[in-house]
């Protein structure tokens, strides 16, 4: 099951070279071969730091996918660069991706470490996990809470394809 997404995520990751020579059809493609119709992505928290010295943590709202896309594609137009770091089964159709972006010089870097849950070859729920040095000590949990989530899915999912479900043992 996790071939054919890493080969639609691979091949939708060489589309972000810094060169921005695809045309906006190929790049629509690559899209709808890694993402499914019903994705939706869950962005890290935001973390402020208030007047009387306390972080406050405030939830960001999950995108659809259509939002996921005019994101990516003004990434694109940007001239951003991304690298695979690693790409690791974690669970049941659950992957552990870490992504590096550059944007324009070798300066603007930054890393996306995401857990996702694949039904169908696509990426149907991604979930950011923050991995900055305030969040280390829950780092491990947070890891094993989005794996959970996405057995969670995977849980409810069965029943749902002819495939899977009623099936009988002959005896």
């Amino acid at each position: 099951m996790s071939y054919p997404f890493e080969l639609a995520l691979r091949q939708y990751i060489a589309a972000f070279d810094g060169t921005n020579n695809i045309s906006p059809a190929e790049f629509q493609t690559r899209f709808d071969n890694l993402y499914h119709q019903y994705f939706t992505f869950l962005p890290k928290d935001e973390k402020a730091m208030g007047e009387d010295g306390f972080t406050t943590i405030k939830s960001k709202e999950p995108l659809t996918r259509e939002e996921v896309f005019e994101r990516e594609a003004s990434k694109l137009a940007d001239g951003t660069k991304v690298t695979l770091i690693h790409f690791r089964k974690i669970g049941l159709d659950c992957m552990d991706i870490k992504l590096r972006l550059v944007n324009g010089e070798e300066d603007s870097t930054s890393t996306v470490r995401l857990v996702t849950t694949i039904t169908a070859g696509q990426a149907v729920t991604s979930k950011e996990i923050d991995e900055s040095p305030e969040s280390n000590l829950f780092f491990p949990r947070k890891l094993m809470a989005a794996k959970c989530a996405s057995a969670g899915y995977k849980w409810k999912e069965f029943g749902t394809f002819q495939t899977n479900h009623g099936l009988k043992t002959s005896m």
